[in-house]
């Protein structure tokens, strides 16, 4: 999902919060709220992601966290979280990525683009590819299900490869 564009100050989230273990916490609340002072910002949304209201916006945490510690990044790249927990938002657990990259978390599967399709009894290949997922074909032997999601790695993937 592409990211929305967040025109925060770095400045303005070191004035809110303070960084602890991963979270965000208020040191300074705005309005009338300041009972929050000390506490986690934010909720969980059902994603599974926290999210921070600030001035009647509503930002995802970890993009909060990484501004807060490397400044803005451009809406085009997005934030991954390294050990696939949406929560997990320590900033050794994020990094900069682009879609491509994001989208090989999807899968945390051994076998990373084939499957056993019990339908019709065969090994199913498929790829990722700009957002989309691509049709690779169906196989009867693991090994060239595999050999397929591979050689479309090496022609469709531009960054290293996991295998």
């Amino acid at each position: 999902m592409k990211a929305k564009e967040i025109n925060i100050e770095i400045s303005l989230l070191h004035k809110l919060f303070d960084y602890v273990d991963g979270q965000l916490v208020w040191k300074e609340k705005p309005s009338n709220l300041k009972h929050l002072i000390g506490k986690v910002a934010g909720c969980l949304h059902r994603s599974g992601y926290r999210n921070i209201k600030i001035k009647n916006n509503i930002y995802p945490a970890h993009r909060l966290i990484w501004i807060y510690h490397h400044g803005n990044c451009r809406s085009d790249m997005q934030i991954d979280h390294i050990n696939g927990l949406k929560d997990d938002n320590r900033i050794e657990n994020l990094r900069l990525v682009t879609n491509q990259e994001n989208c090989f978390n999807r899968s945390r599967l051994n076998a990373k683009g084939y499957t056993w399709n019990k339908d019709v009894k065969k090994w199913q290949a498929s790829i990722w590819v700009e957002n989309k997922l691509k049709y690779l074909g169906l196989f009867n032997e693991e090994q060239d299900a595999r050999n397929a999601y591979l050689n479309a790695c090496s022609i469709n993937h531009k960054i290293g490869l996991k295998t």
